[in-house]
């Protein structure tokens, strides 16, 4: 009777173990999984998203703006299309600085940035 418990103890690991092979080497991890699903920021622009963007939209408490990558937050400034959202990058919005602090982006740049921000398209009206 030992030997039977053994032996099913043995099949019972290795079938459990099976599903550990080369298959496994193949699944990306959570940072891969994660990086894959978000939408990337033009490299060219990540410096101007560090020095304009992130320091308010990294950390709510500062100004109150809409964190980075927050879909809920952004969802409703994102349903007012493109020619509103550039307005109010451009021109200032409540604790938001006229240019969105980037004195030198272009209006395709701005939306690159608020997209990325957004992790969502603007649409155009």
């Amino acid at each position: 009777m030992e030997i039977l418990k053994s032996v099913a103890a043995v099949l019972f690991l290795a079938a459990a173990v099976s599903g550990c092979g080369p298959q496994d080497a193949a699944m990306p991890s959570t940072a891969q999984q994660a990086s894959a699903v978000e939408v990337g920021l033009d490299p060219a622009l990540e410096p101007v998203y560090q020095r304009s963007c992130s320091v308010c939209h990294s950390n709510a408490a500062t100004t109150g703006a809409p964190l980075a990558r927050d879909r809920g937050a952004w969802a409703p400034r994102i349903a007012q299309g493109r020619e509103v959202l550039l307005d109010h990058t451009i021109n200032g919005f409540n604790g938001m600085p006229p240019m969105g602090a980037c004195a030198d982006c272009t209006e395709e740049q701005y939306v690159a940035l608020i997209e990325y921000m957004a992790n969502a398209k603007i649409k155009d009206e």
